[in-house]
C-alpha cells in the first residue's frame, strides 16, 4: 500500500513539472496542431494558465518550424440570409488568406473562417491579458497561435516548439502535438 502511494505522489509531480516552466508560474494543457503541408500556414491551441500572483500579458510566440509565428484572434457574427453571402465573399477576400509581406498568400482551413450562417474575422493581435491565477483557451474560433510560412511539413504524431513571450514573467517553451482531423 506504502508502494503505490509512493508511485502515485511520483507520477504527480512529473506530471505537474511536464506541464510548468522552471518557475512553476506559466502552464499549459492540450497544446495541439492538425498535420499542414510546408509553405503552408497552421495554428497552435492550448489552455495557458497564469499561475503567478501577477497579472501579466502573453505578448508574442516563436518556433523554429515557421517563420514568422503571430497571436490572432477569430470570431463568428452572424448574418442576415441576405448578406450573409456578399459579406462571406468579403470575408474570403479580406480574411481567407494571409499574406506574408511578400506578396505569397496561405490559404486557411474553413473552420477558422466562415459557415453558412456566420461570418469569420480574424485579426492579429500585439498582446492577450491574463490576470493572475485566471486561464485562457487558445482554441479555433478564438485566440489561437498562427504558424506562417512553415519550414517543414507538420504530419499527424509530429511535435514541434511553441515558446511564448510574456511582458514580466520568463519564456516558457511547449511542446504542441500535431493530430489528425
Amino acid at each position: 500500500m506504502k508502494n503505490r502511494l509512493l508511485v502515485v505522489f511520483a507520477l504527480l509531480a512529473v506530471l505537474l513539472a511536464a506541464c510548468s516552466n522552471a518557475g512553476g508560474r506559466w502552464h499549459t494543457h492540450d497544446a495541439y496542431s492538425r498535420p499542414t503541408l510546408a509553405g503552408g500556414t497552421g495554428a497552435a491551441y492550448f489552455l495557458l494558465h497564469n499561475a503567478t500572483e501577477t497579472d501579466d500579458a502573453l505578448i508574442g510566440a516563436s518556433s523554429p518550424i515557421a517563420q514568422s509565428v503571430e497571436i490572432h484572434m477569430s470570431s463568428m457574427m452572424a448574418e442576415s440570409d441576405e448578406s450573409t453571402h456578399e459579406h462571406a465573399q468579403e470575408a474570403d477576400h479580406d480574411h481567407g488568406e494571409h499574406s506574408d509581406g511578400h506578396g505569397e498568400e496561405h490559404g486557411m482551413g474553413e473552420a477558422e473562417l466562415h459557415d453558412m450562417s456566420h461570418v469569420g474575422s480574424m485579426v492579429k493581435v500585439e498582446r492577450v491579458e491574463l490576470a493572475a491565477g485566471h486561464e485562457i483557451a487558445f482554441q479555433p474560433g478564438g485566440y489561437h497561435i498562427m504558424l506562417i510560412n512553415l519550414n517543414q511539413a507538420l504530419g499527424a504524431g509530429d511535435t514541434f516548439d511553441l515558446t511564448l513571450h510574456f511582458e514580466h514573467s520568463e519564456d516558457l517553451t511547449i511542446q504542441v502535438k500535431v493530430l489528425a482531423p
